[in-house]
């Protein structure tokens, strides 16, 4: 930590950037779970939850490193942190991961 920062650059920005990226991986691999176990009933279902669901994760995880990117160079700068984007782009992902696990019981 320099004389004239309160903070260490980086490191609360990283911390919660790792953060972000595990919400994100978890939903992953949890969506490839429920796609597999979708594909034993159904192939078109398991297609189409992957075509919506795995493109909005991808899109989340983008997210995240534009945030980071962008919390770093406001940090510095002593401009406010980026909006609340990413966590509504995580919700709707949580919604349809939700989605994604009721097509499963429809289709069990």
């Amino acid at each position: 930590m320099s004389g004239n920062q309160p903070w260490d650059p980086g490191l609360q920005i990283e911390r919660t950037t790792l953060a972000w990226l595990r919400t994100v991986l978890a939903f992953t691999a949890s969506l490839l779970v429920l796609l597999k176990l979708i594909s034993h009933h159904s192939t078109v279902a398991a297609v189409v939850c992957a075509l919506v669901t795995l493109p909005v994760s991808g899109l989340v995880a983008w997210l995240v490193w534009r945030r980071h990117h962008r919390s770093e160079r406001r940090l510095r700068a002593r401009t406010p942190l980026p909006g609340g984007v990413l966590p509504a782009a995580t919700a709707a992902l949580a919604m349809l991961a939700g989605a994604t696990g009721a097509v499963y019981v429809l289709f069990a």
